[in-house]
């Protein structure tokens, strides 16, 4: 695929972060080394000095030695778990600036395609390519939440109704695409391995408003701790703590043998891991999944939390994180009670924790105070952000592409569609550009042979609407567009299963706009590719021209493609009727220009390739 200039500066862009990552990544590896290192010569000395003391040696030297290596392991320990957090951290921001140079490269295939969404009974989206493999989502999306996914989605496939909201939007994505190094911040979320909350569910193919809610505060396991064992956990650790170093005061001072703290210490651990065992494995069971979901919303909360927005939308969804309860504090605390969840999968560091500070029990506490105070609000920050992430998509998707224009929004409830050198998003830099114009209730017959570009064409004024409409930018110079409802019939397949033939899933497609033009006032776009192909020629003629003139009594505007170059004497009995052409030129090969002229195709194509396969 073509690259232009922009595009390619932005690629080695790319390629420079990549090599610099690399660099900072070995060097970080080579830290981590020495410190596991560190850590493991540091408590085998620890518990070496801790039994020769236990053992009636030298008492007072030894127990010193033991807590000052003890307090150098976990020195040691905080030096290596940070470096390794930002070693993931530069991991992922390295995968994300590799899947990008890919991208610009025309390979998407590291992101979701967003097939769960496809619906073939949509007004638009199955005709567009909206979804699926190669689809327009697969190649904006950078969602790192499920619910960022479905926003997405929703963009896409859901119309707006207002001006406004469109304006808001392509404010704030513009905004975000400025901000290069805090998305690439945002986006490595995802590749550092982050799962989301819970894996997308739908009821429905298409996003709706309900499903755009589903992460509610009820995805909190809401028994996860019996009210039994919130009263064992109350009071217990205020005093066994206490007790537990006066004995080993004690036994430093003489007064006890060493062997009653050792004693204490055993016995501690156990009643330790039997009052909590229970609720931990609920933790395990029923809510680790939300546990490492949680997690990966802490960073996206920060980044939010801290932003400098500007435009109006972006600045009404940080509020909304810092609403009755701050949601920066809350998932600041969530994240430090995961890392003492995290910290149990060290033995070692698990079993010296719970003696010493009977940690479990805390941990237990700390999760049901934060849940009682917070799953309320966890619904709304959840759904904020997820909104964001599906803005952060748009705002990457503009980044990437320089060579678009953001679309001006026309007032009125009329059909307005103006553009200058339109091209299809799918077909790279290098495609030809064509110029249109689309009035209120007016129809264009675009005739042409095939290959010519017919379909491609009105594949290209349907997707550039959709995201004009998401508040995206346009593959165009120029684009000027109203706000309207939009109905496709370009892709209509028969189903064997349930016996409908091709013919028939054709009238049920028609059936289906018309019902769409009455339900979405005040005006529709409609473009169709070929009206009643499973029908003979006479009958496709004369079916196509009374639909066209049935639907020409109604707020509709089209655009239709046919090979039928009957059907443009339309425009000879009606000057909403307007016929152009994508022409060719037959010589010892098929010449394709691209190009849409006003007129009637004169040359086609099938004859002729016909032939020279025949005679080759």
């Amino acid at each position: 695929m073509k690259m232009n200039e922009k595009k390619k500066e932005i690629g080695r862009f790319y390629t420079d972060r990549v090599r610099r990552l690399s660099a900072e990544i070995g060097v970080r590896k080579t830290r981590n080394r020495a410190f596991v290192a560190g850590e493991l010569t540091a408590f085998c000395a620890a518990l070496a000095a801790f039994v020769a003391w236990a053992s009636g040696g030298l008492h007072l030297p030894m127990l010193l030695l033991c807590l000052a290596l003890l307090a150098i392991y976990v020195l040691v320990r905080h030096f290596d778990t940070a470096n390794m957090r930002e070693t993931e951290h530069l991991e992922a921001l390295r995968t994300y600036y590799v899947k990008e140079n890919e991208a610009l490269e025309g390979n998407f295939s590291s992101f979701d395609d967003g097939n769960r969404f496809a619906d073939t009974s949509h007004a638009f989206s199955f005709d567009l390519d909206i979804f699926g493999r190669e689809s327009l989502f697969q190649r904006i999306s950078r969602c790192v939440t499920p619910g960022g996914a479905e926003h997405l989605a929703a963009g896409l496939s859901v119309l707006p109704r207002e001006k406004t909201a469109i304006l808001d939007r392509q404010q704030a994505i513009t905004e975000l695409a400025e901000m290069e190094s805090w998305r690439a911040e945002w986006n490595c979320n995802a590749s550092a391995g982050i799962s989301p909350i819970l894996p997308p569910t739908h009821s429905s193919p298409t996003p709706t408003h309900s499903s755009l809610t589903a992460h509610r505060s009820d995805m909190l396991p809401q028994e996860t701790f019996s009210k039994r064992s919130g009263e064992k956990t109350s009071f217990l650790p205020f005093l066994i703590i206490p007790a537990f170093f006066a004995s080993v005061g004690l036994a430093v001072a003489g007064l006890i043998p060493p062997s009653v703290p050792t004693l204490w210490a055993v016995v501690q651990l156990g009643v330790v891991v039997g009052i909590t065992s229970a609720p931990l494995k609920r933790i395990s069971a029923d809510g680790e999944q939300l546990l490492r979901g949680l997690r990966g919303y802490i960073p996206l909360v920060r980044l939010a939390d801290n932003a400098a927005f500007n435009s109006r939308l972006l600045l009404s969804l940080q509020q909304r994180l810092k609403g009755d309860a701050d949601a920066l504090e809350a998932f600041n605390e969530l994240r430090r009670i995961l890392d003492g969840y995290d910290r149990r999968g060290n033995i070692l560091g698990m079993v010296l924790f719970n003696i010493l500070f009977m940690s479990d029990i805390f941990l237990v506490r700390r999760y049901r105070k934060w849940h009682n105070r917070y799953a309320e609000s966890l619904g709304q920050w959840i759904d904020t952000i997820s909104e964001i992430d599906a803005l952060v998509s748009f705002a990457t998707f503009l980044y990437a592409n320089p060579d678009t224009v953001m679309p001006e929004i026309s007032e009125g409830d009329n059909v307005v569609f103006e553009a200058r050198g339109l091209r299809h998003p799918f077909l790279g830099d290098d495609a030809v550009r064509n110029d249109f114009a689309i009035s209120d209730r007016n129809y264009y017959i675009i005739t042409g042979a095939n290959m010519a570009g017919k379909s491609t064409f009105l594949r290209a004024i349907g997707v550039n609407y959709i995201l004009a409409m998401a508040g995206m930018p346009v593959f165009a110079t120029h684009f000027t567009v109203g706000v309207f409802n939009l109905f496709t019939s370009m892709r209509t397949t028969d189903d064997l299963q349930h016996g409908i033939s091709y013919f028939n899933a054709e009238l049920l497609r028609l059936k289906q706009l018309l019902a769409s033009v009455s339900e979405n006032p005040p005006c529709t776009l409609i473009i169709l590719d070929e009206i009643l192909k499973g029908t003979n020629s006479l009958d496709k003629l004369n079916g196509s021209r009374m639909f066209l003139e049935a639907v020409s009594s109604m707020p509709v505007s089209g655009v239709i493609a046919t090979h039928d170059l009957e059907l443009s004497r339309m425009a000879d009995v009606s000057s909403r009727f307007h016929n152009h052409c994508f022409e060719i030129e037959l010589g010892e090969s098929v010449t394709y220009s691209y190009k849409i002229t006003p007129g009637v195709a004169k040359n086609q194509n099938a004859t002729y390739l016909l032939k020279r396969i025949l005679n080759t």
